[in-house]
């Protein structure tokens, strides 16, 4: 099964280096992104464009112009573009651990909705995580997080 994995961004080319560092480590191969943009500038198509090149990521890039918040209007122009069966959607500041697609492709069903959750972690820790991080799958765990400053305790 062709799986699409949609997620948007404006302008914030570090988190989404960091988030397509997440997808080239996935353990199920058989997908591609769709980036819908609400108007970045270069640096994120710079952004695209270097991960293209060194990774063997399937990234569509759809954009339109900035003329103010219009998230579901380019989300809409992602999700036609998209050609997988099945669509998976994301933040565009959601690194994914290396099995988040293949948990998804394990769990498909027809007529079914699958949901999942994620950490919300200090922007301190989120700055902290880098490329060698993400590739060895380091920021996924317990220790290295709260290490980098996760709290031990979560709210619920």
């Amino acid at each position: 099964m062709r799986i699409s994995v949609i997620f948007t961004t404006y302008n914030e080319p570090l988190w989404l280096e960091k988030v397509l560092w997440g997808y080239s480590t996935q353990d199920h191969q058989d997908f591609e992104i769709v980036i819908a943009d609400d108007g970045s500038g270069k640096e994120t198509r710079q952004v695209i464009e270097n991960v293209k090149q060194n990774t063997r990521l399937s990234i569509q890039h759809v954009w339109h112009k900035d003329e103010g918040f219009r998230k579901c209007e380019i989300l809409n122009k992602a999700i036609l573009k998209a050609s997988g069966e099945y669509l998976i959607f994301s933040d565009g500041d959601c690194i994914p651990r290396s099995d988040f697609i293949s948990e998804h492709a394990k769990n498909a069903r027809k007529g079914v909705f699958l949901t999942g959750s994620c950490i919300r972690l200090p922007v301190s820790t989120s700055k902290a995580i880098n490329k060698d991080d993400i590739l060895t799958g380091r920021c996924f765990n317990w220790q290295w997080l709260t290490e980098h400053g996760l709290p031990f305790k979560r709210k619920h």
